[in-house]
């Protein structure tokens, strides 16, 4: 897993039109939630993960996932926290992310890889977006991963879901 540090590294059509989309809405800051119009942004729909934020202590709470995000994940992490889905390796970045995108109010991009139950290792991009709402503290974030094009039987067989999460 690697941030981008420079939004010209960024492949992805679903993650610079989602990075568009916040840099529109931003207004000098970090757009509202009241800013996402889910018909802003339908191409995006099925890989876009809302999640709430829990201030003290940080947590990430899953509050709508689309289907194809779903797919990627092969089970319904809708109301989970992240921390409860991670793998038990301690060097797992995804609450890093969070974590950065929440101190600098900025969107945080990169790339991630998987490994398949078959060895084989899938790469695809992220975008991960503050929200505001109706207050100047960050409340939630919207992410759009972007699969590419693996199918649905490769999506089956992605290894880190099998793995223990920490309890």
């Amino acid at each position: 897993m690697a941030v981008y540090s420079n939004p010209d590294d960024v492949r992805s059509d679903m993650v610079r039109s989602m990075l568009q989309w916040w840099l529109v809405k931003s207004g000098g800051d970090i757009p509202d939630r009241d800013d996402l119009d889910p018909a802003d942004l339908k191409p995006l729909l099925p890989n876009i993960l809302i999640s709430d934020v829990e201030h003290d202590p940080f947590r990430i709470r899953y509050r709508l996932v689309g289907t194809r995000a779903r797919e990627a994940t092969g089970f319904n992490i809708v109301g989970r926290y992240l921390d409860e889905l991670l793998p038990t390796d301690p060097d797992e970045p995804w609450m890093d992310d969070y974590r950065l995108a929440y101190r600098t109010r900025r969107p945080v991009l990169g790339v991630s890889s998987v490994t398949t139950t078959s060895g084989e290792i899938f790469t695809y991009e992220y975008g991960l977006f503050p929200l505001r709402k109706g207050g100047g503290t960050i409340e939630q974030f919207i992410a759009v991963e972007d699969y590419g094009d693996l199918s649905s039987t490769l999506l089956d067989l992605v290894e880190w879901r099998e793995r223990p999460t920490k309890k």
